[in-house]
């Protein structure tokens, strides 16, 4: 697929396009709704994610949102209009993209701005790293509107800064700065303002040192230990370097460290 195709992918919702270094930008495009996520939304998130996947060349996606702020969450008019259904749809959707954010082989880096809300969390704990910039505020905030975690923060919220953590920001539904998010492990690194786009670039940059299919096989390792017991996940990072000493990429590698 060249870069025109994947512009080609483009709708009302989604932007993608190829940019500078192999990487692909994943953007919800509603700022007049703080990039609230709706079904339709989230099922162009997945076409972009396959589109940057088949591209030869795209090593890696940042994922972001159009205007002011990344993303205010859910959109619940769907809810309001159709009912329980509607809604079922919406969270098995939001489901998919999360699984698929964190199983994909090209490492996404969430580059936010303004507001992350409840949803917009939740999508991005499901990236391999996150740049926000000073002054960007993060939040679950579902008890606000007296709703529950749907897109998974109940699960990753707590696994990725403590229970304890977790239940404050659940329970009270406040927002946290990116710099207080940043300490607490759910921000890789808080910029200042003016250097979000140069700041993501440089994560981009080192998250994709490796080969392309060596960063997959690590991606799924580190998913597998969130599944498997801990002798399991022992014994499968063994398999898995294993099977990867077999491959072209690193003898190669090998090759060039040991004879350059």
């Amino acid at each position: 697929m060249t870069q025109t195709q994947i512009q080609e992918k483009s709708s009302a919702l989604t932007r993608i396009c190829r940019v500078e270094a192999g990487t692909a930008w994943i953007t919800m495009d509603r700022p007049d709704k703080a990039n609230a996520v709706s079904t339709a939304l989230l099922t162009d998130i997945l076409e972009a994610l396959d589109a940057a996947e088949k591209t030869p060349g795209v090593n890696a996606v940042v994922f972001t949102g159009e205007g002011r702020h990344f993303c205010a969450g859910a959109d619940l008019s769907e809810f309001l209009a159709e009912g329980a259904s509607a809604f079922r749809r919406l969270l098995n959707s939001f489901r998919e993209v999360c699984i698929r954010f964190e199983a994909s082989p090209l490492p996404i880096i969430a580059m936010v701005q303004g507001a992350a809300r409840a949803g917009g969390l939740e999508l991005m704990l499901c990236c391999d790293a996150v740049v926000a910039e000073e002054g960007a505020t993060l939040g679950d905030a579902h008890m606000l509107r007296n709703l529950l975690p749907g897109g998974g923060n109940s699960v990753r919220l707590p696994r990725t800064i403590g229970h304890q953590r977790a239940k404050w920001m659940i329970l009270t539904g406040q927002s946290i700065s990116a710099s207080q998010a940043q300490d607490w492990g759910i921000v890789t690194d808080c910029v200042p303002l003016g250097s979000l786009r140069d700041e993501t670039l440089r994560v981009v940059a080192d998250l994709t040192i490796g080969h392309r299919a060596t960063i997959a096989r690590a991606k799924s390792l580190l998913v597998a230990s969130d599944k498997l017991g801990f002798e399991e996940a022992l014994e499968n990072e063994i398999v898995q370097l294993e099977q990867h000493s077999a491959s072209p990429v690193l003898k190669e590698s090998l090759s060039g460290f040991l004879h350059g």
